[in-house]
């Protein structure tokens, strides 16, 4: 991916023509390009699945040409031989370490963190390139870091410019593919980080039904996390499930069947004289709206009896919170739900 490291020792072959992802000669090469994408799925009558296939695995550019990954195409294609059914699965990640993703991940600063924000959600950040790097310059400076994902196939290009002696790329996710193993990393990331946080007086705070420790403790967590805001409800999810597990004393149920619906969240105490906890979790667009949905959160809890098996388990003393998330902020309020 990257170019050899030019050391004293080759001083006799130091005019060597470097082919990388930016050249246009030999382009093709590098990949299948849709017309070989297409005649493959001709073959196998399998036309039908050009659509889902290009979404995923499409998107990357070597020079002007348009480049498939060759790995995942042929996998995605042997499956669907046997089951034109299957779904798209990320066999790239399941080949790869992926841990330059990890190590931009765990290095990232706050500008660093709302970059890859803006990426997964679909947007483009901008970055100087140097063709000349090679793999111990990496860790030099972020715009290496970027570089090296360019080079590697995590990023694509989808324009550029030269401003003075330095050309800038604009970057892109290149399909869904590559999108899985950000999103990933991030989840196990997000885990591992939520686990180093002291969550004493979070837990202490639901139990006693403290709605403005609560919100300023998962507060400070969300600040320090990375998100996905085309995909909130399975983000902000996740993070609660990841933020309540360590509750020793309760058991998390997840969207599990309870009344008239299914609450987003239910904490069940093993001690019956604890109390029992229902969150339902809603998403605003703008902090203005949070402390509406945060009420319909709680009127929701009621109308749709979310309390009524708990209830009738025999736990007097249920607790419910409804909560709103925006951005990297939240809305906590709560209420009670008794027999």
């Amino acid at each position: 991916c990257l170019r050899i490291s030019r050391e004293s020792i080759f001083t006799g072959l130091n005019n060597l023509e470097i082919y990388s992802v930016m050249n246009p000669w030999y382009a093709h090469c590098f990949g299948f390009t849709e017309k070989e994408v297409k005649e493959m799925l001709s073959c196998y009558g399998l036309e039908s699945k050009f659509p889902e296939l290009q979404q995923w695995y499409d998107g990357y550019r070597f020079g002007d040409a348009e480049i498939y990954n060759p790995w995942s195409i042929l996998n995605y294609v042997k499956m669907a031989v046997k089951d034109q059914n299957v779904f798209p699965k990320p066999y790239w990640s399941n080949t790869s370490s992926n841990s330059i993703i990890r190590e931009l991940v765990e290095r990232a600063d706050m500008a660093t963190r709302q970059e890859i924000e803006l990426l997964i959600a679909g947007g483009t950040i901008e970055k100087p390139v140097h063709e000349d790097i090679t793999y111990g310059d990496i860790y030099e400076s972020k715009d290496n870091l970027w570089n090296f994902l360019y080079f590697t196939g995590y990023l694509k290009e989808v324009g550029r410019r030269m401003e003075e002696r330095t050309i800038y790329l604009t970057l892109a996710i290149p399909n869904e593919e590559v999108k899985y193993i950000y999103e990933y990393t991030i989840r196990e990331w997000t885990q591992t980080k939520i686990k180093a946080y002291d969550l004493s007086a979070l837990y202490t705070a639901i139990i006693n039904g403290d709605s403005a420790i609560m919100e300023e403790q998962i507060r400070m967590v969300l600040r320090g996390s990375i998100s996905y805001y085309d995909e909130q409800e399975k983000f902000y999810h996740g993070f609660m499930l990841g933020l309540f597990s360590g509750m020793q004393d309760y058991q998390l149920k997840s969207n599990r069947e309870s009344g008239d619906g299914r609450p987003d969240l239910i904490l069940i105490p093993y001690d019956e004289r604890m109390p029992a906890v229902i969150m339902e979790f809603k998403y605003a667009g703008k902090p203005g709206e949070m402390e509406k949905l945060c009420g319909d959160a709680l009127q929701q809890i009621t109308e749709k009896q979310y309390a009524q098996e708990l209830v009738e388990e025999g736990y007097e003393h249920v607790l419910a919170y409804g909560i709103c998330f925006c951005k990297k902020t939240c809305r906590v309020e709560g209420g009670t739900v008794t027999a």
